[in-house]
């Protein structure tokens, strides 16, 4: 064995050697406010600075996204882009089937329609709505309806509000012209409804609501999901048939003509949704939410008074949406119907609209 050693003054001559250490540059911290912009700003990159507070709202949400966003890319992707530009057409109304001492009534407004502009950027949208009906018809109208959403992967909150102070349509009368279809304009009647649903998705890693109602993911491959969710909402309904003509109250069992309903619905709902990939660029959606819980009557109304009844009611949304690269659009219909069931008595009422969206996102 062969062995090399070094003398003494030749290993203080190498120990006389500087040692360089490497050096690591620092990474560049860019800051926020310049990130804003030139329309860079992404909150999870690291690199850029922002103040104490700032940056605490960045890591909260971060972390909420992380946890109620997360999905299976394989079935859900990303759109790339945080804001959306959008024209949307809304049509709507509302209708009332009544039944009392197996006399029916049935009554349906007429089709209101409005057309919006809006800007989204990630979860928040501003816009506003003009009504069509005013702009060609040049009539007013005292139809009123506003919705506001919030959603994220696992869970979605709804609320709403409805107006009507323009009556309605009588389409059937119990035996009136013989029992068959009619038009009959009827202005006493008036609605006002509020209130908010809860939902939470179970399958939340593979089926995107948003992908088919908000345009904010790309569903990828079919799939479904159980519903499950909470619904407190708040109905007055005033129906006055005293100024009917008397060849329409004639067939009116009681003497009763005023029928006021003043109600809070209070209903767990349980459902199902399903996505369906039909090719690259088109996906429909069906979802229905069937509820049981129970209706508390106020004193104020004239139905039934103050007491509490059994709750059942149904709501069902569909969508039919397009996605070509950053240019998207989709038609909706979606319906809210209430059951509300007395000793001589049976009334449903509910609110059905159908959309039109079309838009970009960039």
């Amino acid at each position: 064995m062969l062995v090399l050693t070094l003398g003494a003054s030749a290993q203080e001559e190498i120990d006389t050697i500087p040692k360089v250490t490497p050096t690591v540059k620092p990474i560049e911290r860019k800051d926020w406010f310049e990130e804003l912009k030139k329309g860079r700003f992404d909150p999870k990159d690291t690199t850029v600075y922002y103040p104490k507070f700032m940056q605490f709202c960045v890591d909260v949400y971060n972390w909420a996204d992380y946890t109620f966003n997360s999905v299976d890319t394989t079935y859900i992707a990303s759109t790339g882009r945080r804001w959306k530009a959008e024209i949307r057409n809304d049509n709507w109304t509302d209708s009332y089937a009544f039944h009392f001492d197996k006399m029916p009534v049935r009554m349906m407004s007429d089709i209101k329609c409005s057309v919006g502009g809006y800007l989204t950027y990630m979860a928040v949208s501003a816009g506003y709505a003009f009504d069509f009906g005013n702009i060609i018809g040049n009539k007013p109208s005292n139809h009123k309806k506003m919705e506001f959403n919030f959603s994220c992967a696992r869970f979605s909150i709804d609320a709403y509000y409805s107006k009507n102070e323009d009556g309605t349509i009588i389409r059937h009368f119990g035996n009136y012209e013989g029992g068959d279809w009619v038009k009959y304009y009827f202005p006493n009647l008036y609605l006002k409804s509020y209130g908010v649903d809860g939902y939470y998705f179970f399958n939340n890693k593979k089926y995107s609501q948003g992908a088919a109602y908000k345009f904010s993911k790309i569903q990828r491959r079919s799939a479904g999901s159980l519903i499950v969710g909470l619904s407190a909402a708040h109905y007055n309904i005033d129906m006055d048939f005293s100024d009917l003509p008397q060849e329409m109250t004639i067939y009116l069992p009681t003497d009763q003509r005023r029928y006021f309903f003043n109600y809070w619905d209070y209903n767990f709902l349980v459902g199902y949704g399903y996505n369906a990939v039909m090719g690259k660029h088109w996906l429909f959606n069906v979802t229905a939410l069937p509820s049981i819980g129970f209706k508390h009557s106020r004193e104020t109304a004239t139905v039934d008074g103050n007491r509490d009844r059994f709750s059942m009611n149904l709501k069902g949304k569909m969508s039919f949406v397009y996605n070509n690269k950053d240019f998207f659009a989709g038609v909706f219909g979606k319906i809210d119907g209430r059951w509300f069931m007395g000793h001589e008595y049976q009334f449903f009422n509910s609110i059905a609209s159908v959309s039109v969206s079309v838009g970009v996102r960039f």
